[in-house]
């Protein structure tokens, strides 16, 4: 349970850190509405998915509930990360923003994994980690595509949220 906790507070304070350090915030205007956009797409998957999870994350000694992990993905990894990823995206550079996506779809992909392996999270629902993997290469080009093209954005993430629903055998009745 205290590996799960170091862990997390890893996770946290590593991304605290590194967004101090390579965050842009001269211009950190320009990313607010995308880390708003990341934060809603979170805690609205967290509201579909109350009766029905897909990610198990365990109790350690500190967090004690699977919304308290929920708020801590909603309100610091995932702004801190979207915030990082689009401050030093080479938008300019076709072939450099290709291997940038794909070296945050494997940290995230990595670090999922370690969290996995080390008992601090499981899947339920037919979830796995390829299943998250492959969101993983859904989610850093909409962040970019968002960056860009909100509506655009907001319109893929609605068609991912219906596939995932079908897919996943969603019913209405399980729903919040």
């Amino acid at each position: 349970m205290w590996y799960i906790l170091f862990f997390r507070i890893f996770l946290v304070f590593g991304f605290l850190l590194a967004v101090w350090k390579w965050g842009d915030w001269k211009n950190r205007e320009n990313y607010y509405s995308t880390v708003l956009f990341i934060m809603v797409i979170n805690l609205g998957a967290s509201f579909l998915t109350y009766h029905h999870i897909l990610w198990n994350y365990q109790p350690d000694a500190l967090v004690k509930t699977q919304t308290t992990v929920e708020l801590i993905n909603s309100y610091v990894i995932l702004p801190s990360a979207t915030f990082i990823y689009l401050s030093n995206f080479p938008f300019n550079r076709k072939g450099r923003s290709n291997g940038y996506i794909a070296l945050w779809i494997l940290l995230f992909s990595s670090l999922e994994l370690i969290d996995n392996v080390i008992g601090g999270m499981s899947y339920k629902n037919n979830w796995s980690w390829f299943c998250s993997s492959i969101l993983d290469f859904a989610m850093f080009p909409i962040i970019r595509l968002h960056y860009e093209s909100p509506l655009r954005a907001w319109i893929i993430c609605l068609l991912i949220t219906i596939i995932v629903l079908i897919v996943f055998d969603f019913s209405s009745a399980e729903m919040k």
